[in-house]
């Protein structure tokens, strides 16, 4: 898997920030979804994420945890690591 791109942008009215990642070269959906939760926690209980897409190309969005984008690339690099 590769991390093919991260950003934040605010969202309007309140203090938190939506991060979206694209992880690229997925081969499995069920792989990627036990490493999301391994490092932002249960969606609904943990945190808000989401994740989109199809083989090969997801996206991941969430605004809890409340990440800064350095830690948010550094936490998504390490949750797909080979």
């Amino acid at each position: 898997m590769k991390l093919e791109s991260i950003s934040q942008i605010p969202i309007d009215g309140s203090d938190f920030l939506l991060t979206t990642a694209i992880i690229g070269e997925v081969s499995s959906s069920c792989i990627l979804a036990r490493q999301m939760i391994d490092a932002l926690g249960r969606p609904g209980m943990d945190s808000d994420m989401e994740m989109l897409g199809t083989n090969p190309t997801w996206t991941i969005t969430w605004t809890q945890p409340s990440l800064t984008l350095e830690q948010a690339t550094n936490l998504m690099k390490q949750a797909i690591a080979p």
